[in-house]
């Protein structure tokens, strides 16, 4: 088959869908993203699905799922390697037909083999700079199986010619690879692509990044409510030379400042603390609309069961003090739940006030009892605190343990705006359960 010359720059990204979409190949696709984007190329997505024994329906949905998700979109139609057999028989048939590779019969089935050149191979890694391997050392490679499939090496070369991919940004596990794709590429007479290799992303421990370091899929930080921007921000710099005095960045920024030429030769080390922080910087930066339909989507039922308004309410009370969309639940689960006991500790120092259940069930009645609603959180402040006046009382002699009361803890957002998104029946019917348990009755 003869060269398509291009000069557009075509990158792609091309996972298996053996397994979950791991962070390391979200990295990957997002250099190739950037630099397509930074080009004015091409990214373009291709499933190599031809290990048809581990090969997933649902791993391919994740992943095409995940890459929407963060915004990783393709440009052309999506490739199956296992819709281009064909192709690829086709291919190796040219080859036996040269005298460049030979059948090797087992069982009764035919496999096809490359005769691999015995000399050395130099090139040059965009990333690493000149690279040679002495390819006297390599087998003769498979590059289709007696089972009539192409192995990885083979098809990727095909794939790469016939997609006109002018160059291929992967991992640095993929670096003595390179060698024998491009000894296929000259069998071909075909012109390879350039190779850049990225550092591969480490453990604390040193070690590429696996499920033993914790959680590495996508889908199990999509679910602990990262945000695409988080993610992506903090990918983009794991391995890559960003501004010294810039840490966030939008994917616009990184599509801008982004080169190949600043890709550190040196594997990165995964943080999950700087991770959740870069994700917190961009919560607080998002739109509020945004944000509102993010964490409504994060937690359906809960935003429907308190209602627009008071969802509103409730989200932008918590959004300094969350980092991700699940720390809602951990932070509000309050609102949710009513304390179902108390500490016993807590409940004995913010009552040594021997008048401090009277004082409650005093409020309850005549200070919340008086009110409609408590929608006007400024007015259930002014009110509360007029009633301790009335008594010649400080407010913190009733506000500590109406916020313990309420929320079984001692710290939380404002009281009163809390209590407004409670609602007075709520909030009046803890306040009898606590005395109730004190053998008091509000009334």
């Amino acid at each position: 088959m003869t060269e398509s010359p291009t000069s557009q720059i075509r990158v792609r990204f091309a996972p298996s869908p053996t397994g979950y979409l791991h962070i390391g190949g979200v990295r990957t696709a997002l250099f190739n993203f950037l630099y397509a984007r930074n080009q004015g190329g091409v990214f373009l997505l291709r499933i190599e699905d031809t290990d048809q024994q581990r090969s997933q329906p649902e791993y391919e949905e994740e992943i095409l799922s995940s890459m929407r998700w963060l915004g990783l979109n393709w440009d052309e139609e999506l490739v199956y390697q296992s819709r281009r057999l064909d192709r690829y028989r086709e291919a190796a048939a040219e080859l036996l037909s040269r005298g460049l590779a030979f059948e090797e019969e087992k069982d009764g089935k035919k496999a096809v083999v490359f005769k691999m050149p015995r000399r050395k191979v130099l090139f040059h890694d965009v990333v690493h700079g000149p690279v040679e391997f002495d390819a006297s050392l390599f087998e003769d490679l498979v590059i289709m199986k007696s089972d009539g499939f192409p192995t990885y090496h083979f098809a990727v070369v095909v794939d790469d010619h016939d997609m006109s991919v002018s160059h291929v940004i992967r991992g640095d596990d993929h670096l003595s690879n390179t060698p024998r794709q491009l000894l296929l590429y000259e069998a071909f007479g075909w012109k390879p692509p350039k190779y850049g290799h990225l550092p591969l992303i480490a453990g604390a421990d040193g070690a590429p990044l696996s499920k033993r370091h914790g959680a590495v899929s996508v889908t199990h930080y999509r679910k602990e409510g990262y945000l695409p921007q988080g993610m992506l921000n903090y990918l983009a710099l794991l391995g890559w030379g960003a501004d010294a005095n810039q840490e966030i960045f939008t994917l616009q920024e990184l599509v801008k400042k982004f080169s190949l030429k600043k890709i550190n030769k040196a594997q990165a080390c995964f943080n999950p603390e700087k991770f959740l922080w870069i994700n917190s910087q961009h919560l607080k930066a998002m739109p509020e609309e945004d944000y509102l339909k993010g964490t409504a989507a994060y937690y359906p039922e809960e935003s429907a069961a308190l209602g627009a308004e008071n969802w509103r309410r409730l989200v932008l009370l918590y959004r300094t003090r969350i980092k991700t969309f699940r720390d809602l639940k951990t932070e509000a689960g309050y609102v949710f739940n009513a304390p179902g006991e108390y500490d016993a500790q807590l409940k004995e120092s913010l009552l040594q006030d021997s008048a401090a259940a009277s004082t409650l069930e005093a409020w309850s009645r005549d200070c919340a009892g008086a009110l409609a609603d408590f929608e006007d959180h400024e007015t259930l402040d002014k009110k509360t605190r007029e009633f301790c006046a009335g008594l010649g009382i400080a407010p913190k002699i009733l506000i500590h343990p109406l916020r313990f009361i309420l929320t079984g803890k001692t710290v939380s957002p404002g009281l009163f705006e809390l209590m407004s998104v409670l609602g007075k029946s709520e909030c009046q019917s803890r306040v009898s359960f606590f005395l109730k348990t004190l053998g008091r009755t509000a009334s």
